[in-house]
């Protein structure tokens, strides 16, 4: 006999210094060869397409006070699997955001080197 399918959503959010991991099951309702209809046990149904099934959605799309998050549905036996492709995904935003202040202050700092050496003239 075939074991119920169990599809997990597993969310992950790192606010400033904090990492939270949350897991929420859902039920499965209806079953076909694209997709699968799941319900929590809050909220409507919701349909999830098998080929998005353990992929990662960025839910995050700026970064604003210090929080990044990205969730996952999967199958329970995926679990552990997904949760590190979760933290992987948020190491890439914060190596991503940390890359890109990385060049805005060496902006502002050949800015203010020029500004020092060139007193007086306008700065572009």
């Amino acid at each position: 006999m075939n074991s119920p399918i169990r599809i997990i959503k597993l969310s992950a959010e790192l606010n400033r210094d904090k990492l939270h991991l949350k897991i929420s099951h859902w039920k499965l309702l209806v079953e076909t060869n694209r997709y699968y209809e799941i319900k929590s046990e809050i909220g409507p149904a919701k349909r999830i397409y098998k080929e998005k099934l353990n992929t990662v959605a960025e839910e995050t799309k700026c970064y604003t006070a210090g929080l990044l998050s990205c969730s996952a549905f999967c199958h329970e036996e995926r679990l552990h699997v997904m949760e590190q492709e979760l933290i992987h995904m948020l190491q890439l935003k914060v190596n991503t955001y940390r890359n890109e202040l990385q060049l805005n202050q060496q902006a502002i700092d050949r800015h203010r080197l020029s500004a020092a050496q060139n007193p007086g003239e306008p700065q572009e």
